[in-house]
């Protein structure tokens, strides 16, 4: 088994010009908050096959929580001061001492006990302990880096990056667990139903990453099962469906994963994974022109992604539009100086060209890369 790694880091607090009015108009649906009760209730009606504590709260936290929260603030009468004091205390090693771990979903309640988790459970933690005092405190997305975990053949996604916001009487305060909040240009507010379908995808993607990095076999029904809860609470959340197309183009089911993919697309047309997968879905099925169509809209999206550029120019090498080809590769190595296989292809794609200089120039430069990781 891997080892757990984690690391201490200083919630981070910042405030925010933001309304409740533009808060509330970002959100995904027009209920933002739910009591733990009725979101159980709601996603259980959507999940219409779940099994008994099937469905969980993310931000579930049991009565002595709330109580030991309550104790902390009796005797402060700043909404800002009564925040930053539960900000403080959820990573505070003398009160709940939890330590950030990039890969670690679990409910509000289970993290405590844990000791540790990632921005959406320390998160969570936060917003029950926030709300069981009476503060307003809601979910964001910083969804303009959703993660794209690189796979050679396909891209599985995790969330974006989850924090939380806090209305006091200084106006709206935004919390980071993980520190990241500068690195994003942009914020939403996300309602209670749409944390939960960040919560299984990203349980999902937890259990191939655990088997994986303990070389031990990925429990594939499981993944599919969070998966599909996700989609289920929240038809319209376009990281599950890809994550789905991606499983079903693993099973050779095609025509599911293209269904799949374009329901990605059509909830967010501007996330560039799905028009990725479906490239390569299309590249493997021998739909040139449909492969590359699709690489063109991902690179559209994600103009600097070398992966990208490298699979557009295989489509094209395959298609015999070997200029182009060549310049997609040499795009793909611009953006990626260590990547290799596009300097193989660029190499073989040269000498069609006539260009056997310029191929045994790249071919020294595979060679010196190779013995640089050996």
């Amino acid at each position: 088994m891997s080892k757990i790694k984690w690391m201490s880091v200083a919630p981070l607090l910042v405030c925010a010009a933001l309304s409740l009015t533009s808060c509330a108009s970002t959100a995904a649906s027009p209920q933002v908050v739910y009591s733990p009760e009725e979101l159980k209730s709601e996603a259980e009606r959507r999940v219409m096959n779940a099994r008994p504590g099937e469905i969980i709260v993310p931000y579930r936290v049991t009565p002595e929580l709330v109580a030991r929260a309550q104790e902390l603030t009796r005797y402060i009468r700043s909404e800002y001061d009564a925040a930053r004091i539960l900000i403080e205390a959820v990573t505070d090693e003398n009160i709940f001492g939890i330590e950030y771990m990039s890969t670690a979903t679990a409910p509000a309640d289970e993290t405590v006990i844990r000791g540790y988790g990632n921005c959406l459970a320390l998160t969570s933690v936060f917003i029950g302990l926030a709300r069981g005092v009476g503060l307003d405190a809601y979910y964001i997305d910083a969804s303009d880096r959703v993660n794209d975990i690189r796979r050679e053949e396909e891209i599985i996604v995790d969330s974006g990056h989850i924090a939380a916001v806090t209305r006091t009487e200084r106006g709206w305060t935004m919390v980071d667990f993980a520190g990241e909040l500068p690195n994003y240009r942009t914020f939403r507010v996300i309602d209670d139903l749409t944390v939960l379908a960040h919560y299984y995808n990203n349980r999902g993607y937890e259990i191939i990453d655990e088997a994986t990095r303990s070389n031990e076999e990925v429990a594939w029904d499981q993944v599919r099962r969070s998966f599909d809860i996700a989609t289920k609470v929240r038809p319209d959340f376009s990281l599950a469906h890809n994550n789905l197309g991606v499983l079903n183009a693993q099973a050779g089911d095609d025509a599911a994963a293209e269904r799949a993919y374009r329901a990605a697309i059509q909830a967010d047309p501007e996330f560039a994974a799905p028009y990725h997968n479906l490239g390569n879905l299309k590249l493997s099925q021998g739909d040139l022109d449909g492969a590359v169509a699709a690489y063109d809209e991902a690179i559209r999206i994600k103009t600097r992604n070398p992966f990208l550029h490298y699979h557009r120019g295989v489509a094209l090498y395959r298609k015999g539009a070997l200029e182009d080809a060549a310049a997609a590769f040499e795009r793909a190595i611009n953006l990626d100086r260590d990547y290799v296989e596009p300097r193989n292809l660029l190499a073989q794609t040269y000498d069609k060209l006539g260009r056997h200089e310029d191929a045994a120039r790249v071919r020294k430069s595979v060679r010196s890369l190779l013995s640089q990781r050996h």
